[in-house]
């Protein structure tokens, strides 16, 4: 892999993952009683700026813009006028309009569909490309980030702006880092000598223990919003008026017809974003997410039906068996 720890090795990749800096276990160990730090290189920032862009994103998002500001960030959906989910986001407020920060792989394709409902308003969506972004995550973090940058904000999904960076604190007690490519060589340098580099692996298991879904190419167009429980972490207003999907979302909410929710899944086989969780013979669920931990096992988040839980097995194609639980630690007071 060369030396990977090297900030232009890491540019130069694009949004290809990297699964980890050669040393699995000690990634793992690190976020659960040090501190990691992630270049973030499978997610993507659009940017949404000029006079409309406030009116227009509340016309298409699940969140509301008006709990979006410059010291708070929300989670929010885009969804298809049928309220099945094509894109799940963090939404960040700037004085240069609004930052969709989202997964690569759905990115481009969630900037073309908004594009054509622009018409005549104000509003130009951008693919930002002068920002890098990495994650933090373990209990000396905190410790690590107010020397190194500034204090980290305390409340859930809260901004802290500082002169190199801003700071977002995600549930889990993990972090985004937001710099400006030219800071990004030295802010990372400094990081990584302090915390475990940690590749996307480690990442992705640190959102899947918190909870945190991501809707990817393999998932679009296949779920409500509850289903993936975007309004149990706030990523849903059911008080704001009209948006894309709106009223099935909102059917679904006050009816309570919520028949496939999210859980939590630990297999010693592997599996993918996409595949089907069987029951007997039939499908019960569809993985969304995967980590590989080290020690032969993976974590995920699957949108499961509810008869699932009386169901004795529960197993992925392969045929190992999946135990499910509850998702912890994402919920709008986390």
């Amino acid at each position: 892999m060369g030396n990977m720890i090297d900030w232009n090795n890491i540019v130069s990749l694009g949004a290809a993952t990297i699964p980890d800096f050669g040393d699995p276990k000690r990634e793992f160990d690190a976020a659960r009683a040090g501190a990691t730090v992630t270049p973030v290189t499978d997610f993507e920032l659009l940017r949404f700026h000029g006079s409309d862009a406030g009116t227009f994103l509340q016309g298409q998002l699940t969140c509301d813009l008006d709990q979006v500001a410059s010291d708070q960030a929300q989670f929010g959906g885009y969804c298809t006028p049928k309220g099945r989910v094509l894109a799940n986001f963090t939404l960040l407020s700037t004085s240069q309009g609004y930052l969709m920060h989202l997964p690569a792989d759905v990115a481009a394709s969630v900037a073309d569909r908004l594009r054509k409902f622009v018409l005549r308003s104000d509003v130009k969506i951008e693919r930002e490309s002068g920002l890098h972004v990495l994650g933090l995550a373990g209990p000396e973090v905190p410790a690590l980030l107010k020397r190194d940058l500034g204090t980290p904000p305390q409340r859930r999904l809260a901004v802290a702006p500082h002169a190199r960076a801003s700071i977002l604190r995600l549930p889990g007690g993990s972090f985004l880092v937001l710099a400006a490519s030219a800071e990004m060589p030295a802010l990372w340098q400094a990081l990584a000598t302090r915390a475990v580099p940690a590749g996307a692996q480690c990442w992705n298991w640190v959102q899947i223990q918190a909870g945190m879904p991501w809707i990817t190419t393999a998932t679009q167009d296949q779920f409500l919003p509850q289903m993936i429980g975007l309004d149990t972490i706030g990523g849903v207003s059911f008080d704001k008026g009209c948006y894309t999907g709106q009223e099935i979302v909102a059917r679904t909410h006050y009816l309570g017809e919520v028949r496939r929710k999210l859980h939590l899944g630990r297999t010693r086989g592997s599996a993918r974003a996409g595949d089907a969780l069987l029951s007997g013979d039939e499908q019960c669920g569809t993985v969304l997410n995967v980590a590989t931990v080290p020690g032969d096992e993976s974590v995920l988040l699957a949108v499961v039906s509810a008869h699932a839980d009386d169901r004795s097995m529960v197993r992925i194609a392969s045929g190992e068996a999946v135990v499910l639980s509850e998702p912890a630690g994402a919920s709008v007071q986390g």
